[in-house]
């Protein structure tokens, strides 16, 4: 007689199937999952972001200067530049008392980005000292105080006196003691970018002047300023 052996089943194998179980449906329902989602659609880009400038240029006859320390590229000094080959009052030599009065024409372009809401200059103190080779002993206030002085647009609006006409010729009554003393001076209403300006400046030496004055040369600091 043939006795058959009984196949025994490992222990723990009905948890085993409990475990293939779920298993199986999560791969299942991957599967699924990633056949509904195989449609994608990506755009990708940069944002960009610029910052406006304002240049102020200064040109007097073939010289030009500009606030930035050079004609275009990175901004040196912090957008404030000395410019030493234009003289504001032309460098006239050899004046007499009394005489044709000197004239200097400037001309200022806001060749940056943005537009500057006033344009305004900053006359320094005046100070005198020997200018030639023969000098007179009077000190710097009343030399100063000897060098008549007007600035306007060379047109309908003087800024120096500040009035809403023509500049009238230069006289004691306005001298570069005076302009020193005056603060800040609105130079019209500002540039927009590209825009220009013409400022002229008329110097004379007044006709009370003596022997007193004679060879002394007057200096006096401008700093022009656009503003946002």
């Amino acid at each position: 007689m043939r006795i058959r052996g009984r196949r025994t089943r490992p222990p723990g194998w009905q948890h085993s199937l409990t475990l293939i179980a779920p298993a199986a449906a999560a791969v299942a329902a991957a599967v699924t999952i990633s056949a509904l989602g195989a449609f994608s659609a990506t755009v990708t880009q940069n944002g960009t972001f610029t910052g406006g400038s304002i240049v102020l240029k200064e040109s007097g006859g073939s010289a030009s200067c500009y606030s930035a320390g050079v004609a275009s590229g990175a901004i040196v000094g912090g957008n404030s530049y000395a410019c030493s080959t234009i003289d504001a009052f032309g460098a006239p030599t050899g004046q007499l008392p009394g005489g044709t009065p000197n004239t200097q024409t400037l001309s200022f372009t806001n060749v940056g980005s943005s537009n500057a809401s006033s344009f305004t200059l900053i006359p320094g103190s005046c100070s005198a000292s020997a200018g030639g080779s023969f000098y007179g002993g009077d000190s710097s206030a009343a030399f100063c105080g000897k060098v008549d002085v007007t600035i306007g647009n060379g047109a309908s609006v003087c800024y120096f006196p500040a009035q809403s006409s023509a500049c009238p010729p230069p006289s004691s009554s306005d001298t570069l003691s005076g302009l020193g003393a005056g603060g800040s001076i609105t130079i019209g209403a500002g540039l927009n970018a590209g825009a220009s300006d013409t400022v002229v400046v008329s110097t004379e030496l007044d006709p009370s002047a003596a022997g007193s004055d004679m060879g002394l040369e007057a200096t006096q600091g401008f700093t022009w300023t656009l503003n946002q």
